[in-house]
């Protein structure tokens, strides 16, 4: 149920390429129930009780809960194995070579660059991002997966390995404070059962704090990590202050640079040789919405990418200022009236550095707006900040704005690629 999630639908994709009769059920089309329906996935609209018939297991998104309650009591009452998304991916990580990756940002970056690691080591692993069309079915034991903090699940997962990036405040909705969230990733290390590696980022006070029975290590810029990156391009990688060697990578961005040190930590602890890290960092061409590359438009590179909490924010713009460009003019969608309301002056502050900032209304992902807070609001705490509002006034706004050798980055974990940057893309 909900199949087009981005966690589900990743879900379905691994049931369907291992040999798993799967349908499913959706509100609505996307590119995620299009790649499954060409693995001969069937997909309704709509839910229906009768759609859990002749199944085994009934898989469900937090978000078709209330929706597909009918679909869900039907399911139970015939003996079928109701399992929520969390559930059905913790499932997955027992008893393989399992690594989980969590943090508040990062981990879809990371988690495949682990991924591609481990591939160029013949490993052949399974590879799990929030994106189904971006999944990779390998036939080993090996699992990397992107594991979720935001509605506190990530203590059901007990992967054998587990690496965490970051922890920040985010999903207002679920955590009093920082302290909140950073409890949620202790317990997350707490599951984890001694026999494998906890990978964490010295470069970050509560991710570096985090202790664990599995053998731990540390990675990122900080002098004393046990694997340290330099800011240089292309960058070295030192362990225990030995240099390993240099790697070239495409992705801008020093959270980039920083993200690959982690994987490299990993895949190293693991027993892959450095030769192999390099080479497979070096032709990893990044993920889905991080920094991606869409198109021209009237003269502009256009970018999108998934950023929606100030230090994603502050990172994708540090990215961008490293490619060359005569203005930066970014076009933001926030996401969750509870996000804006908890991060509001602190998203304004993220934005510095960018020339023009046009501010769409809030994708709400099926929230009330409870606050009292709108985009609007946050666009009038931002000296360079617009507001625009619907999508058309963003197109007019730019037709007006974007002039030659501009960079133009769309942000925001909503719809704005699809309703706004896939059509910038098409006038190449």
């Amino acid at each position: 149920m909900g199949i087009g999630g981005s966690g589900v639908s990743a879900l379905a994709y691994v049931y369907a390429r291992r040999g798993d009769e799967v349908t499913g059920c959706d509100l609505k089309e996307s590119d995620a129930i299009w790649a499954l329906e060409e693995l001969g996935v069937h997909v309704s609209f709509g839910h229906d009780p009768e759609h859990v018939l002749s199944c085994d297991r009934l898989i469900y998104g937090r978000a078709t809960t209330q929706q597909g309650s009918a679909e869900i009591e039907a399911g139970r009452a015939m003996g079928v194995e109701v399992l929520t998304h969390a559930d059905a991916l913790a499932s997955l990580l027992l008893g393989i070579e399992s690594i989980g990756v969590a943090g508040s940002a990062g981990k879809t970056t990371v988690t495949h660059m682990i991924g591609t690691i481990l591939a160029a080591d013949g490993r052949d692993p399974t590879v799990l991002v929030a994106d189904g069309a971006n999944v990779r079915t390998g036939g080993s034991q090996w699992l990397v997966a992107e594991l979720d903090e935001s509605d506190r699940s990530l203590v059901q997962h007990h992967p054998k390995h587990a690496l965490v990036s970051n922890i920040d405040f985010d999903h207002a909705d679920h955590y009093a404070d920082l302290d909140d969230v950073t409890s949620v990733f202790q317990r997350f290390f707490d599951g984890l059962d001694g026999t494998g590696v906890a990978v964490v980022c010295a470069d970050d006070e509560r991710a570096a704090a985090l202790q664990s029975r599995n053998r731990r290590v540390t990675y990122g810029f900080s002098e004393g990590a046990d694997y340290r990156c330099e800011r240089e391009r292309p960058f070295a990688i030192y362990r225990h202050g030995e240099p390993l060697g240099r790697v070239e990578l495409r992705q801008p961005g020093w959270h980039n640079v920083q993200n690959a040190t982690g994987a490299a930590a990993m895949a190293l602890e693991l027993g892959v040789d450095f030769a192999v890290v390099a080479a497979a960092l070096g032709s990893f061409t990044g993920a889905h919405r991080r920094m991606e590359l869409l198109g021209v438009y009237q003269g502009a590179l256009v970018y999108d990418d998934y950023a929606h909490h100030p230090a994603k924010v502050r990172a994708t713009l540090q990215a961008a200022r490293e490619l060359r460009h005569r203005r930066l003019i970014v076009v933001f969608q926030p996401h969750r009236y509870t996000r804006l309301a908890a991060l509001i002056e602190d998203f304004a502050r993220s934005f510095e550095g960018a020339d023009r900032v046009l501010i769409l209304d809030v994708y709400s992902a099926g929230e009330e707006n409870t606050t009292g807070l709108s985009a609007r609001d946050l666009a009038d705490l931002m000296p360079r900040g617009a507001y625009v509002g619907d999508f058309e006034s963003a197109r007019l706004a730019l037709e007006s704005l974007v002039g030659r050798d501009d960079l133009v980055l769309l942000m925001g974990a909503g719809d704005i690629r699809e309703k706004l940057g896939d059509e910038l893309a098409q006038k190449i």
